[in-house]
């Protein structure tokens, strides 16, 4: 099986401000939905763990505005949705981010208030459950994750969920599908394809960079950074690839069954730093990658250098991110020495699956 997967990468080389007015407008930071956006009403919520910024993108019958919000000392951001923001059409939704799961918002009308949770957007594509009918004596309006119910006699309003928690695995068998084995002589990797839980069947993105002074690979998590070589001859390179999250996805080629090869763990980031990297990631993957974030990022052309940073898409299903000094940002006037790698933005979505 191949996978094939278009991710786009926000990286961070300075702090742009971002407020759009477009027709058009995507997201890259946006992690949650209001899930019925409807009427006037205010949300809060917890920025994500060090977001400078918090964006938002309101749609409403065709008009589109954007803006950013500064988390409070406390991390934490708030909004009334009145005035411009306030929407009445059919068509319409409302994203924000990078926001912590937890946040709430509200929904004011002429006679009561109705609270919902802000739904994060990696369930939106769960199954939603049919909402019960109780006829011409309530109304049903659908949203993104939620119903708003309103009873027709009294104008009265509710906001009831339709995405629920899936059941979780018998904790008897909580063997996932996939590779056993370590890949060694006395332990070659095995199909495990049979009473085994297959997961969530995600992915994951990897990426790391070789540390010229321990001569160690390290790897970069969400939200970690990674500091500019100070002098404009050396460059740091992280490398970018796609692999499983390791809940029990394989990939699968019955010719290699009962040996070593490693087509048995293609997707397992437990070989991703060895020599068999490339051979071993998801294939058919491209990149894209845009300077700053939120809908004032711009897109970084592949190979072309941009504050001392040259994104480039290998083309072999990896990118790589050269950086080195740069004398606009490392300077005794410009001190930009950290290169933040926002992770949570790259939101790869597709699944993998048992062949």
């Amino acid at each position: 099986m191949k996978l094939m997967k278009h991710i786009t990468i926000a990286l961070v080389l300075c702090a742009i401000p971002a407020m759009a007015f477009a027709q058009d407008v995507t997201c890259d930071d946006c992690t949650h939905v209001v899930s019925v956006y409807h009427g006037h009403g205010g949300l809060i919520a917890m920025a994500a763990e060090d977001a400078e910024m918090v964006t938002y993108v309101a749609s409403c019958g065709g008009v589109t505005r954007t803006g950013e919000m500064a988390p409070n000392d406390a991390g934490m951001v708030s909004m009334l949705l009145d005035g411009d923001l306030e929407c009445h059409a059919e068509e319409a939704s409302f994203e924000i981010g990078p926001i912590m799961d937890g946040g709430w918002y509200w929904l004011t009308m002429e006679d009561n208030s109705a609270v919902g949770g802000l739904v994060n957007k990696d369930v939106l594509d769960n199954e939603a459950t049919m909402i019960t009918d109780a006829g011409d004596g309530v109304t049903m309006t659908m949203g993104s994750g939620a119903v708003l119910l309103t009873e027709t006699a009294t104008g009265r309003v509710g906001l009831l969920p339709n995405i629920l928690p899936v059941e979780h695995m018998d904790p008897e068998d909580p063997t996932p599908c996939g590779a056993t084995g370590s890949g060694t002589a006395d332990k070659p990797f095995k199909r495990l394809a049979s009473g085994c839980v297959m997961g969530d069947g995600k992915t994951i993105t990897l990426a790391n960079y070789h540390n010229a002074f321990t001569d160690a690979t390290t790897r970069i998590m969400d939200g970690d950074s990674v500091t500019r070589p100070a002098t404009t001859d050396a460059t740091t390179t992280v490398t970018i690839d796609l692999w499983g999250n390791g809940s029990g996805s394989i990939w699968h080629d019955p010719a290699t069954e009962g040996t070593n090869g490693l087509n048995w763990v293609r997707g397992n980031p437990a070989v991703a730093g060895s020599a068999a990297r490339a051979g071993a990631r998801y294939q058919g993957v491209t990149y894209t990658a845009k300077q700053g974030s939120g809908p004032g990022g711009s897109d970084l052309t592949s190979g072309t250098a941009a504050g001392g940073i040259t994104f480039t898409d290998a083309g072999d299903s990896s990118a790589t991110v050269a950086i080195t000094a740069d004398t606009a940002y490392c300077s005794k006037d410009n001190n930009h020495r950290r290169f933040r790698l926002p992770l949570s933005s790259w939101r790869p979505t597709t699944r993998a699956r048992l062949r």
